[in-house]
């Protein structure tokens, strides 16, 4: 009908509303926070929150916003959680806020995995006291991978953000101009934005309980924020063509479902446009990393052989292990970039022969074992028997290489790395296990896609270019 049609608007205009305050949210928050966390990484005591307070205040002067509840929060604070020690910047919090403060906190961060930063709100203590929202960001330590050390955040009333949401409720398209004409937003919707419980962060108008609403709820790190979008009674007959009809025609309904579907559809691609920009992004800049580290390597201790600073024979010999260590990354990485390239044609090429598991296996081990030594980790086989396969030679020792590389490179120092291969009937199954963190559940099929790396590893200290699996699920296939 013409009224599902309406709310179809409205629940575009608040999944698009969902959008953009989630971006730019996450763009504020990694601004504000990105040198209190990343400088620290656990050296040491916290860092003064007299950082933070700048940085935070530097950030609301550049977009050019008022925002007084954020540039003087209720307090910006700091948790060790090597001791649960809290600092609170002014002080004179009363120590049951204190407590609250850590112990919700503590039960978030659990909540939502790793993602680095988070909204969370606070409830009033007492009848006589208000609840107050939480921005706060998570330091990682440098030593054991995966370890959070501190948080660092404000605490600031719950509409503190709605000036900031109010310019971008202005500022961005919600619908399309082809259905609005390009009127502004305020003259066609009223939005809000709440948490569940009733806590109410932005709201621009008072017609969200008329019958064209619609919602659409944020994830966890956002406290499952639930954005409210409805269009406007007054303007209603606008946004259907030739007005709001007494008769239900088939061929208006067509039109309107059309124009929702077409809107819908150019939304989904600006969104992937987008995504797929930020990958290959992330992909020059991890292949640049990754590609500069070893070459500074060979190069520095080239330089000293060539200086003749390498006095000793045991000196020259490790020099030599490096150089080897890092010509053979630079190798496998290489190797992994050319596969890339040749994506899809891969099945020309393969070259199928009699193969010898055990000594294809013990010889990927030798070659990947110095990059293995430089973590600390220990290689082993499991193999029963001695097995013999039809395969391509090359495609097999690459993807053992990349799966190695990913379990040293995301796994714990010390940990042992085995690489099993096992008999179920006529079947050979080849695998690598180790000791590492897992992969969350909810992104078990996308690490399979290029360029996709694990939302905890974008933010750690592991670099990676996003292609290793995707080769070997190329070369697998």
């Amino acid at each position: 009908s013409v009224e599902d049609a309406l709310r179809d608007y409205a629940s575009m205009a608040a999944w698009e509303f969902a959008r953009v305050a989630r971006e730019n949210l996450d763009e504020f928050w990694d601004d504000a926070f990105d040198d209190v966390t990343r400088d620290w990484r656990g050296h040491g005591d916290l860092p003064p929150l007299d950082n933070l307070v700048d940085d935070v205040r530097r950030v609301v002067r550049r977009y050019d916003c008022e925002c007084t509840g954020i540039r003087n929060p209720r307090a910006f604070f700091s948790v060790d959680l090597r001791d649960s020690t809290v600092n609170a910047h002014p002080g004179g919090l009363a120590a049951d806020v204190l407590s609250r403060l850590v112990d919700t906190l503590t039960t978030h961060r659990q909540r939502h995995d790793r993602e680095r930063t988070g909204l969370v709100l606070i409830p009033a203590g007492s009848e006589s006291e208000t609840p107050f929202l939480i921005t706060y960001a998570t330091a990682y330590g440098r030593g054991r991978r995966g370890e959070a050390l501190g948080l660092f955040g404000l605490m600031t009333d719950p509409n503190a953000y709605s000036e900031l949401m109010d310019h971008w409720f202005s500022e961005h398209v919600l619908l399309p101009p082809a259905v609005t004409g390009g009127q502004p937003n305020d003259l066609l919707l009223d939005m809000s934005a709440r948490l569940p419980g009733g806590s109410t962060l932005f709201e621009s108008g008072p017609s969200l309980s008329s019958g064209f609403a619609a919602s659409d709820t944020m994830d966890v790190e956002y406290s499952n924020m639930i954005v409210e979008a409805a269009v406007r009674p007054e303007v209603a007959d606008k946004l259907i063509i030739g007005g709001l009809p007494r008769s239900r025609l088939p061929l208006i309904l067509t039109l309107l479902i059309g124009t929702v579907l077409m809107g819908t559809t150019a939304l989904y691609q600006l969104r992937r446009e987008r995504q797929l920009a930020r990958l290959r992004d992330d992909f020059v800049s991890g292949v640049s990393h990754e590609l500069r580290t070893p070459l500074a390597q060979v190069r520095m201790f080239a330089e000293l052989w060539e200086t003749g600073k390498l006095r000793t024979e045991s000196e020259r010999s490790r020099s030599v292990g490096i150089i080897n260590r890092e010509a053979r990354r630079l190798t496998h990485l290489v190797e992994n970039i050319l596969q890339f390239s040749r994506s899809g044609r891969a099945f020309a090429e393969l070259k199928v022969e009699q193969l010898d598991v055990r000594s294809t296996v013990n010889e990927v081990i030798e070659a990947f074992r110095p990059l293995a030594d430089a973590k600390n980790v220990s290689l082993c086989t499991k193999i029963e028997g001695d097995p013999v396969i039809r395969a391509d030679r090359d495609a097999i020792k690459q993807i053992l290489l990349n799966l190695l590389d990913n379990a040293v490179k995301y796994g714990p120092e010390g940990q042992t790395v085995a690489v099993v291969a096992s008999r179920f009937g006529e079947k050979l199954c080849l695998s690598v296990n180790d000791q590492g963190p897992g992969i969350p559940h909810s992104e078990r099929e996308q690490i399979w896609e290029p360029y996709r790396r694990l939302r905890r590893d974008v933010s750690g200290n592991a670099t990676g270019t996003g292609i290793g699996l995707a080769v070997v699920a190329e070369l697998v296939a």
